[in-house]
């Protein structure tokens, strides 16, 4: 299958060089409830998550500001790494491009979401190994033309977490990736000011340049809370502890993509 336009290994740059400063949110409107299908269904429940970043009990204090910027960013990913379930969700500009995703995730190893690029959106839902891949028109027809569209309009594309076409966009289903390359995008963290993110009090960590920051919670876990870069652009991470279920999706709406090998 020929690779496409909408390619994640771009845009995981262009999310983690083009995240600026900001506390705004910038990200997609907040959803309760069901989510919209993506690949699969995603429960979630609309009560905050007592004692968890987000929710309505004031955690105690973790004590990461004492730390230095590097175990900070350790245990920042440990934490966020280690949660049962969280939300990661927002929208970065790049000169005329728009960027926005938003995903769920449960456990170490499902996920359910979609990303966005111009008028190109991928609904995309990972079960362990296996990865379900439902585009609008304009996905498929970049990808095959209007071959592809014929065959997977309103289908689910099964493919696998390591298929050479897909295996970019399947970043996005692992939790800590944009995080992973953000802590990469600079040989130099270093400690800023402190602050308050959707009503948790955190840590802002910036490069050396003051041009991308890191913000980590400092009460309760030490979550990624946000990936922060201006008002236009920003990525964040909430609805830690909520109970996401994600499903495959119906198996009559699944077309196997090694029926094509």
């Amino acid at each position: 299958m020929p690779h496409h336009r909408l390619r994640a290994g771009r845009v995981t740059a262009v999310l983690v060089l083009a995240v600026a400063s900001g506390t705004a949110a910038c990200g997609p409107a907040e959803k309760t409830g069901t989510t919209e299908k993506a690949g699969a269904t995603a429960k979630t429940s609309t009560t905050p998550a007592t004692g968890t970043a987000g929710g309505p009990a004031a955690a105690p204090a973790n004590g990461v500001e004492k730390l230095g910027a590097d175990e900070i960013l350790r245990r920042a990913r440990k934490a966020t790494d280690g949660a049962r379930s969280l939300r990661v969700r927002g929208q970065v500009q790049d000169g005329g491009d728009t960027y926005t995703l938003d995903f769920r995730y449960e456990g170490a190893t499902k996920s359910t979401g979609w990303f966005q690029q111009g008028n190109q959106r991928v609904e995309i839902t990972r079960i362990g190994k296996e990865v379900y891949l439902k585009g609008n028109d304009a996905f498929w027809k970049s990808i095959g033309g209007k071959g592809a569209l014929q065959l997977f309009s309103g289908k689910y594309l099964k493919t696998s977490n390591t298929a050479a076409d897909f295996k970019d966009l399947s970043i996005f289903t692992y939790r800590t990736a944009l995080f992973n390359e953000a802590v990469k995008s600079a040989d130099t963290w270093r400690k800023g000011k402190t602050l308050t993110v959707g009503g948790t009090p955190a840590l802002s960590l910036t490069t050396a340049g003051a041009a991308d920051e890191i913000h980590v919670a400092t009460q309760g876990e030490p979550y990624v809370l946000a990936l922060a870069g201006g008002p236009e652009n920003r990525i964040e991470y909430t609805d830690y502890g909520k109970p996401v279920t994600v499903q495959r999706p119906p198996a009559g709406s699944i077309v196997d993509e090694s029926a094509f090998d």
